[in-house]
């Protein structure tokens, strides 16, 4: 899976926006609810249920009337 900063991926039902990307070691971050980045790597797509980019989540809150 290749994400980019401002990206949106569904971790364990819930969706989070990717806030940091290290490439070199192909992961990428999230904000865990204590504030704190949560690191998952790019190389275990079966985590995820989803991954949009920022143009089509925002595209999808427009149509939702957000």
């Amino acid at each position: 899976m290749i994400v980019c900063e401002g990206d949106w991926v569904k971790v364990s039902g819930k969706w989070k926006q990717v806030l940091k990307v290290d490439p070199a070691n192909d992961i990428f971050a999230t904000l865990d609810s204590d504030g704190f980045y949560q690191w998952w790597s790019t190389q275990m797509p079966e985590v995820f249920g989803g991954h949009l980019s920022d143009i089509e989540i925002q595209e999808k809150l427009e149509e939702c009337g957000l």
